[in-house]
């Protein structure tokens, strides 16, 4: 009886183990927050909201009384808090856009400059991007801040980040709007941009091709209206922001712009609607 007994108290101690292995294991295995934005007023009615991204794509926000919440002030804390919080989903990101976003944050940089004073007593909204080295280690990138004071960083992956931010949880970043908050990406005719002449392109051979990361380039037939909007496209569009950081190997349209001589011009390549320029894809609009 007392051998059956002590099996039992090793059964049982193995079962407690086991059990606080699997619950340390669920915690270190919880996703980690990428993007986060929160809205702090202090002056009149003690309000605070949060809104957050992690990893897996999942969508939080929350809103209270900041001395019941008692949000902390610096990033370090206040990612500890969100890691710690336990609230409901509000809604998640499809994985296309989630990789666009996270390829946007492996690449972001802080090229902000000082912060200037704004409003009087609106309250402040601030943006981070968190980035984790290989060991784990999380490092913040303000994207930007408006309210009582505001920020902008001027780097184009941290203005697509904001903007996202933005579109998700609006009701946070309400004073990110209008003269208290930053001005975003400024719109850029495409010819500046690629640095395209475009009286030079209105006289250019035009070639084209379809880049298969198997085959190679494959020759595009393009006719005298393919031609012409491409070069309506170089005169007229505006490229009004950055999609994502992502490489393209395959899959674009690429065309070539030649003088009298058969001298490169410069080229235009597009993927999926939107324009590749260095490490990433870039939004654009014209009039038709």
């Amino acid at each position: 009886m007392r051998k059956i007994f002590c099996i039992f108290i090793l059964l049982l101690m193995s079962c407690i183990i086991l059990a606080g292995t699997g619950a340390a294991a669920a915690e270190d295995s919880a996703p980690r927050v990428i993007l986060y934005t929160y809205y702090r007023q202090m002056g009149w009615g003690d309000r605070v909201q949060i809104g957050w991204l992690d990893e897996d794509g999942n969508l939080r926000l929350i809103t209270g009384f900041d001395s019941a919440l008692k949000w902390p002030y610096k990033p370090e804390e206040q990612l500890a808090w969100l890691e710690q919080a336990a609230d409901p989903l509000d809604g998640s990101m499809p994985y296309d856009e989630l990789f666009s976003v996270k390829s946007l944050i492996y690449d972001v940089e802080d090229q902000g400059s000082k912060s200037v004073p704004a409003a009087n007593d609106a309250g402040t909204e601030k943006s981070y991007a968190v980035q984790y080295s290989p060991e784990g280690e999380p490092s913040f990138v303000l994207l930007g801040m408006s309210g009582d004071d505001m920020f902008e960083n001027s780097d184009p992956n941290a203005q697509a980040l904001y903007l996202r931010l933005r579109r998700m949880f609006p009701t946070v970043t309400t004073y990110a709007y209008g003269p208290m908050g930053p001005a975003g990406f400024v719109p850029v005719p495409l010819a500046e941009f690629t640095g395209l002449d475009p009286d030079a392109v209105g006289n250019a051979e035009i070639e084209g091709c379809l880049i298969d990361c198997e085959v190679g380039p494959i020759p595009l037939d393009l006719s005298t209206e393919d031609k012409a909007s491409l070069v309506y496209l170089i005169r007229y569009a505006k490229v009004t922001g950055k999609a994502d950081c992502v490489v393209s190997t395959g899959g674009m349209a690429s065309y070539s712009f030649y003088d009298a001589e058969h001298k490169l011009i410069g080229t235009l390549d597009f993927e999926d609607g939107l324009l590749i320029s260095g490490p990433g894809h870039y939004y654009f609009e014209w009039e038709k």
